[in-house]
């Protein structure tokens, strides 16, 4: 098969999950935020587009949700491409140059202050790389910028490097690093989650439980064990409060971890039964039985 018949692999979801963050987070804040955003009439796309429309600055509540690099330009228009899997490299920062100018054109942007581009990494940069062009850390941990006046234009944002600042951990939900993707979890658990708006609450319960605890073969970056993905599901599951957590987890999963009269207690008789076998339901019935739950 010649390489002009080959298909094109479909971008990865992290790309969609990644997106949807900033969609879900900035959009009540007063900014626009686009997905697969054209920069010319046929593909390429990038990743993410974040427009403020109004306003020369950030408010205070988008500072609360942009991470460092990004919440320091006051550039009207950002426009980010995620490295999920690749690494940065010679051809990512060329992918990005060519957003950069076909995106000028599109929305006919003459000022160099307008637009801001950053190459996001869920890895680590090698060093090699950084050296290579010049790009050295700023006085933000993870943020790198470069000497060379063509590179300066496109901000290095790596997030296993990123600080706990509180406005950085939902970003770090996405670093490769196991420690790095845990330690944010935790953060957003203990620190952050109660002050979230609903829609963004459900949006992490619902990336972290199919993507985290649950884990998928094509995204399983963390190589979590066993153990620690029903650590992880135990500790989410304490986060909600009945009827919420049959949204995320099965009447059959809470009776592993709950007693029967606290099911009974908490889901109607459709929930339960709509969520358990025949087995389940004799294995709830003795549960009951040994609980004093049936007269």
């Amino acid at each position: 098969m010649e390489n002009s018949e080959k298909q094109v692999k479909p971008k990865t979801l992290w790309h969609d999950w990644f997106g949807n963050l900033f969609k879900v987070s900035l959009i009540p804040t007063g900014l626009e935020v686009e997905t697969d955003a054209p920069v010319m009439q046929k593909l390429p796309e990038a990743d993410i587009v974040i427009i403020r429309r109004s306003g020369t600055r950030w408010t205070k509540e988008q500072l609360k949700r942009l991470p460092d690099g990004i919440r320091h330009t006051q550039a009207k228009h950002v426009l980010i491409e995620l490295k999920y899997t690749e690494s940065i490299n010679v051809d990512a920062i060329c992918q990005i140059a060519g957003y950069y100018k076909f995106y000028k054109i599109q929305h006919n942007l003459i000022k160099k202050k307008e637009l801001k581009c950053f190459l996001v990494s869920s890895k680590t940069p090698r060093k090699s790389t950084l050296q290579r062009f010049l790009y050295h850390q700023t006085r933000y941990p993870g943020v790198y910028t470069s000497q060379f006046p063509l590179f300066d234009l496109f901000p290095i944002i790596s997030l296993n490097d990123l600080s706990n600042a509180p406005h950085n951990i939902l970003f770090k939900l996405f670093a490769s690093k196991k420690k790095s993707s845990i330690n944010a979890i935790q953060k957003v658990k203990s620190d952050l989650y109660d002050q979230l708006p609903e829609p963004l609450k459900t949006f992490l319960t619902d990336y972290i439980n199919r993507y985290i605890i649950i884990g998928r073969d094509d995204m399983d970056y963390l190589n979590m064990t066993t153990e620690e993905r029903n650590q992880f599901r135990l500790e989410w599951i304490a986060k909600h409060k009945p009827p919420d957590i049959l949204d995320y987890f099965s009447t059959s999963e809470l009776l592993s971890e709950r007693s029967a009269s606290e099911v009974l207690a908490n889901y109607s008789t459709d929930q339960i039964l709509s969520g358990l076998s025949s087995a389940q339901l004799q294995e709830l019935s003795k549960r009951m039985n040994s609980e004093n739950l049936i007269q």
